[in-house]
């Protein structure tokens, strides 16, 4: 199964761009009435914009400034 996730390996860059892929599609989906497919949309963006801000916390230039990794691999 591969749209299956992998709990202790996710990355919310890769994330993020799916969600936006999803906003994208939902802007598509005819099945919907207009105010719904908005509401997707909007659904979609806003959480694809929370991990993308999670991503840039955990990016590499991030840790080295002194913040905090939260790798689960990494935590002990």
């Amino acid at each position: 199964m591969r749209n299956q996730l992998d709990i202790f390996d996710h990355d919310p860059a890769r994330l993020a761009k799916a969600n936006r892929d999803a906003a994208d599609q939902a802007r598509k989906d005819m099945q919907f009435p207009p105010k719904i497919r908005q509401e997707r949309v909007d659904h979609y963006t806003a959480e694809a914009e929370r991990l993308e801000a999670l991503a840039a916390l955990c990016s590499p230039t991030h840790a080295a400034d002194g913040g905090n990794h939260s790798n689960a691999r990494n935590a002990r």
